[in-house]
């Protein structure tokens, strides 16, 4: 029996947790990519005209193409923003600026937390999470090791020093046609994921309008509501090498090498030929820490988020038209003229147009749903998405159209539901977190979970 509203991100024949190494969740008959990886690399086999077409930065073209692995979104620069924050958290409420995270606030903790405090919340449009009395995450090792990594043509380097030790790697050459895009990460690291998916849907459900009237009354780069995220999930990592070929159609390689030496990683980036971005996050040999415990912690302390998963939400848009006018008057935009459920779009300067997958799903559910209704969307949901030509939110929105995939709507909020799913009866997070905790407890967390 499949899980059904209590957690609708795993409502799904077959469900689960593959654990040692390095893990992945399978879903049906679509395995997920694995979570031991070493080398992301993705081809670009885009043939949709909305990513061929249109131009792209560097750091859309890395999300994109990195969007099949059902990892979440990728970010192009996984460090945190040291001034508000430390890393990212499960719990954080932000969007993607030029492909960094940044965080507005963490629904975790309360308004008067210091962490909340420093990045401005007010109280007065703040309720904080309740998540419980029991664990809410689950943490598995990302490993740097896994022969199957998907990738563009590689080969090590001709002439290049044999790797002298087991932490040294040989310099690899990636080459690609067309855009792609590949994450290197040699000391690998841990996924974190909530358990109680629901109590996260029915939180953005009930407190996503007051989030955007917030980010817009500050100025905030959120030029629509489904530019937020609220994340459920992240893979946090020490070191980490990112590439992204940029041109739709030139080839173009660039070699990487990497070490590991006294704890510390070094990358080295040659050879590179054709329209290539790269860059790394790394120690810094440059800046010599002051104690011991300094070195240890500044290569150990996982806080650089290559994926982050979450859920993001949309309301039906409610465009005011500026009317040309002599005399001073009200305008049909001015806030004492909408109604309470009106969503006011604005336009934020220098902002993304890329639509990511997610947002062909957000899309569908608001047309099918009465004006009044939010919808909800999570990362784990593209998972439904099958034979398409393209991830892109014009193919999936044709997929979903075509298949007429339904919905559950349920207390003003609308999701995806599973076609495959018939049983409409709901598995509570409780029961889920304490199968998955006995399991991993008596190392058997390779179970599937099936309720009586």
């Amino acid at each position: 029996m499949p899980w059904q509203s209590g957690d609708r991100r795993v409502s799904i024949h077959r469900v689960q947790l593959l654990y040692g190494n390095g893990g992945s969740r399978c879903t049906g008959s679509r395995p997920r990519a694995r979570d031991d990886v070493d080398i992301f690399v993705k081809r670009a086999t885009l043939t949709s005209s909305d990513s061929l077409s249109s131009p792209m930065s560097h750091f859309d073209i890395y999300r994109d193409q990195l969007a099949s692995l059902s990892r979440g979104l990728a970010l192009w620069d996984p460090k945190p923003v040291k001034k508000y924050y430390d890393k990212v958290s499960i719990g954080d409420v932000g969007y993607l600026h030029e492909g960094t995270f940044i965080r507005m606030f963490n629904v975790t903790l309360p308004s008067e937390d210091p962490l909340n405090k420093k990045l401005g919340v007010s109280p007065e449009f703040y309720e904080p999470l309740d998540c419980g009395p029991f664990t809410d995450t689950f943490e598995r090792d990302f490993s740097k090791d896994d022969p199957s990594s998907r990738c563009v043509t590689a080969e090590t380097n001709a002439g290049y020093q044999k790797a002298s030790s087991p932490e040294q790697t040989e310099g690899v050459t990636y080459k690609c046609k067309g855009r792609g895009a590949l994450l290197s990460l040699p000391r690998g690291g841990t996924n974190k994921d909530v358990i109680r998916t629901k109590a996260f849907e029915d939180y953005i459900r009930d407190h996503v309008v007051s989030w955007y009237t917030w980010a817009q009354n500050n100025k905030l780069g959120v030029g629509k509501m489904e530019d937020l995220i609220l994340v459920s999930g992240c893979t946090m990592v020490t070191s980490w090498a990112a590439a992204t070929f940029v041109d739709s159609i030139m080839d173009a390689k660039i070699s990487l090498a990497s070490r590991l030496d006294k704890g510390e990683t070094s990358f080295v980036w040659s050879n590179k030929q054709g329209p290539v971005m790269f860059h790394d996050g790394q120690f810094n040999p440059g800046k010599k820490p002051q104690t011991t415990q300094d070195a240890a912690d500044a290569t150990t302390t996982q806080d650089q988020c290559v994926f982050i998963k979450g859920f993001r939400a949309k309301k039906r848009t409610f465009f005011g038209i500026k009317h040309l006018r002599a005399a001073a008057g009200p305008r049909s935009d001015d806030p004492d003229n909408r109604r309470d459920d009106d969503i006011q779009v604005t336009r934020v300067p220098g902002a993304s147009k890329y639509r990511d997958p997610l947002i062909g799903i957000l899309d569908y559910i608001v047309e099918k749903c009465p004006d009044d209704t939010i919808a909800i969307a999570h990362d784990d949901d593209l998972q439904l998405i099958e034979d398409v030509e393209a991830l892109t939110a014009d193919a999936i929105g044709r997929f979903l159209r075509e298949k007429q995939i339904p919905l559950l709507v349920e207390n003003g909020a609308a999701i995806l539901k599973d076609p495959r799913d018939n049983d409409e009866s709901p598995v509570s997070d409780e029961k889920k977190a304490t199968f998955y905790a006995a399991a991993e407890l008596n190392n058997q967390s390779h179970l599937s979970y099936t309720p009586c």
